[in-house]
Formats: structure tokens, C-alpha cells, sequence
């Protein structure tokens, strides 16, 4: 039995009728909503590139936003507020906000471990979109469209407080709280090439490991270290 190709299983006309952006060549997104699971079988390109490319604006833009709105705020706070904004868990949050998770192509064996509602999946996928509207149309406005449904007006709502948790600066001072030794995070592996890499860290207090995270920055691997860390010491 032959395998169905991609253009019989993804359903871009739903996508844009799911979602709602201009576009002008299908293929962008085809490549931006094909994991790597789905790429292997299928061998066709999978979205990998594309969320490089899509991190990179992801990063710019939030930050080009906060600089235009927020004058009196120093570099130092600026960075920290991004920080909250552009993350793996916020980036899956965007991805199921906008109904990304439902056009998404996996591999059989993903799917079957409900790939479409992991974080470093959907934190991808939204990335790689974000990286096919910009080749698309050619230029940043139909991004920019995107990230003020889903990113620009929550930090107007919040005043740059925080949407998402911070769960290092909350593990932090609940160790704190008990303790006068703090955390600390150590790289336990990075894999993958220089323009692809994925980071593992793991969270330790007094030589003891809370928790480890995985995630394509050290900062978000961190950030899931953290939060497995606080799962942790709930339960």
C-alpha cells in the first residue's frame, strides 16, 4: 500500500481558514508543519530550518515591540520580560491558541505517544510557522499580525508582568525559603548541530538533582528543568 503523500494528509485550506493569514505559496507551510518523525517516513523536508528561521524573527520582533512601547525600561528589564514572552511553554501555548497542534503532520509513532500536544512540538511548529509566513509574503507584517493576537496583547494586558511562569525565579526562592543554598543548573548534554542544537540541564541543590529539562536553548531547558524540579518537591 502506497504512502499517502503530503499533499493528500495536509490540510493547508483548513489551516487558513482555522487561522487566517495571507499567503501566496502553500509549499512554506507544508515543510513548517512537518515534523521530524513524519519527515523520516516520508522522506520529504521536515520543519527544522524553517524553525530556526522562525526563532530568530520570533526573538526580534518581541523584542522590537518592547523597545517601541516600553521607553523608560532598561535593557536589562527589557530582556528579562522576552524572556516570559518566548519560551518552549509559551510557544506551545501560541501554537494551540492559533489550532496549529490540529494541521501538525507526525509520524506514526509520535502520534501515537500524543506527540500533538508535546511542548517542544508545538513550540517548534509555531516557530516554523512563524518562519514560513516570513518567507511567504516576504517580509515580517504577516508575522507581526500573528504575534499581536497572541503574544503583543497579552503583554499589554499584563503590563509586562508575566504571562507565563517564571519557574526558575519560583523554584529559587522556594528553595530560598528553606534553605540558604541556592540552585544552580548544569549542562548534562547538547546534541545536534550548531544551527539545531538541543540542550539538557539539570537543576541541583546541595549536589542533590531536583529535576532536567530539554529544550533548543539552554534557557528553556532550564526553565523545564526548574518546573519538573517544582513537580517534584509538590508531590
Amino acid at each position: 500500500m502506497a504512502k499517502k503523500s503530503i499533499k493528500n494528509v495536509f490540510d493547508f485550506n483548513g489551516l487558513v481558514k482555522k487561522v487566517g493569514f495571507k499567503y501566496k505559496n502553500p509549499e512554506f507551510y507544508k515543510i513548517a508543519f512537518t515534523h521530524t518523525t513524519y519527515s523520516n517516513e516520508h522522506k520529504i523536508p521536515s520543519n527544522e530550518r524553517m524553525e530556526f528561521l522562525g526563532d530568530a524573527i520570533l526573538d526580534f520582533l518581541v523584542g522590537e515591540y518592547l523597545y517601541l512601547n516600553y521607553k523608560d525600561l532598561p535593557e536589562g528589564q527589557l530582556s528579562k520580560i522576552r524572556a516570559k514572552y518566548v519560551l518552549a511553554d509559551a510557544n506551545a501555548e501560541y501554537a494551540k491558541e492559533l489550532g496549529l497542534d490540529e494541521f501538525v503532520l507526525l509520524g506514526h509513532g509520535e502520534e501515537e505517544q500524543n506527540g500533538r500536544s508535546k511542548v517542544t512540538v508545538l513550540g517548534d511548529l509555531f516557530e516554523a510557522f512563524l518562519g514560513a509566513l516570513y518567507l511567504d509574503n516576504g517580509s515580517l507584517d504577516e508575522v507581526r499580525l500573528i504575534l499581536e493576537r497572541v503574544i503583543f496583547n497579552k503583554i499589554e494586558l499584563t503590563g509586562c508582568k508575566g504571562y507565563f511562569k517564571d519557574y526558575k525565579s519560583i523554584l529559587q526562592e522556594y528553595i530560598q525559603a528553606e534553605s540558604r543554598i541556592g540552585v544552580v543548573y548544569i549542562l548534562e548534554s547538547e546534541i545536534g548541530p550548531s544551527h539545531d542544537k538541543t540542550f539538557t540541564m539539570g537543576v541541583y541543590h546541595d549536589n542533590i538533582k531536583l529535576g532536567e529539562g530539554i529544550g533548543k536553548s539552554k534557557k528553556d531547558a532550564e526553565q523545564e528543568a526548574a518546573k519538573q524540579a517544582l513537580e517534584k518537591l509538590a508531590k
